[in-house]
């Protein structure tokens, strides 16, 4: 089914009253779904669970999950790719400007797009997540776990229990030592990286919270996880003008610098330790 939030709307008339309590709020909070069990969806709306499952298979899938991916692959293809193909290239500056006033611009571009993939709802999620954690492992795909790493050190310092190692060895070693109320933030641009996704699976077999880090589009990780945070791959960056790679790693070095932005804003005494350490470092 190619239109599945189109589908519903035709269909709303003939339902029952609690069918189109899930009707509505499913057209109404499309984007949410992907963050959505079918628990939390009966809860959100006031119905069974199993009122879920039987709407989902109404409209034709073998379950909500179905229903879940045809409803976010039709969020990729619609609204999310037009989201990006609107967002603003940076302006040329008169005169043609310098290089540092067009990179400036570019950057500023890139950091306000970045709050369009991303709700402030979703990063405090992310955050109340990570709060919350008893252990976080961080695993990266490609270039970008020396940011990663960077993050990480500071929840260490900031007092949390973090593990951020880059041999995959090492990590599946870690990944079976944890337990529910542990999290796995993994990152991969293409959310198809083999290795991060075998650890993602592992870890929801192992009944931990998932945080995944991806482009904005329909992938395997960011099913999987349980919240969702998306960035820029190369395609998208193009339309930026420059060079994709560092609008790429802009965009994921500010989504970072929001989540430990607000992090440090919410635990005072782990920012005071990490301002000791800082300290101790200038000293040396």
């Amino acid at each position: 089914m190619n239109d599945c939030l189109a589908n519903i709307r035709r269909a709303v008339s003939g339902m029952s009253a609690n069918e189109r309590k899930l009707a509505e709020f499913i057209l109404n909070n499309a984007p949410l779904l992907r963050d959505y069990s079918s628990q939390q969806l009966a809860e959100a709306v006031g119905v069974s669970q199993s009122s879920v499952v039987k709407f989902s298979q109404k409209l034709g899938y073998r379950g909500y999950p179905a229903l879940k991916l045809a409803v976010s692959e039709e969020l990729a293809r619609g609204s999310a790719q037009v989201d990006i193909s609107q967002i603003p290239t940076p302006s040329p500056v008169e005169g043609g400007g310098t290089i540092f006033e067009e990179l400036a611009q570019t950057k500023a571009d890139v950091v306000r797009s970045i709050a369009e993939l991303n709700s402030e709802h979703a990063l405090l999620e992310v955050v109340r997540t990570i709060e919350q954690a008893n252990r976080i492992q961080f695993v990266a795909a490609g270039g970008y776990s020396l940011v990663v790493k960077d993050f990480a050190l500071k929840l260490m310092i900031m007092g949390k229990s973090v593990v951020a190692e880059s041999d995959p060895f090492v990590q599946r070693a870690n990944l079976a030592s944890m337990r529910r109320g542990d999290v796995l933030f993994a990152l991969s641009v293409s959310g198809q990286n083999a290795h991060v996704n075998e650890l993602a699976e592992a870890a929801k077999e192992a009944g931990l919270t998932i945080v995944s880090l991806t482009k904005y589009d329909v992938n395997p990780l960011s099913l999987m996880a349980d919240y969702s945070l998306f960035t820029f791959d190369d395609r998208a960056a193009t339309q930026f003008g420059g060079a994709p790679h560092i609008v790429a790693r802009v965009a994921l070095q500010h989504l970072i610098d929001a989540l430990y932005m607000v992090l440090s804003s919410r635990d005072t005494h782990g920012r005071e330790l990490l301002i000791l350490s800082q300290r101790a470092v200038e000293n040396l």
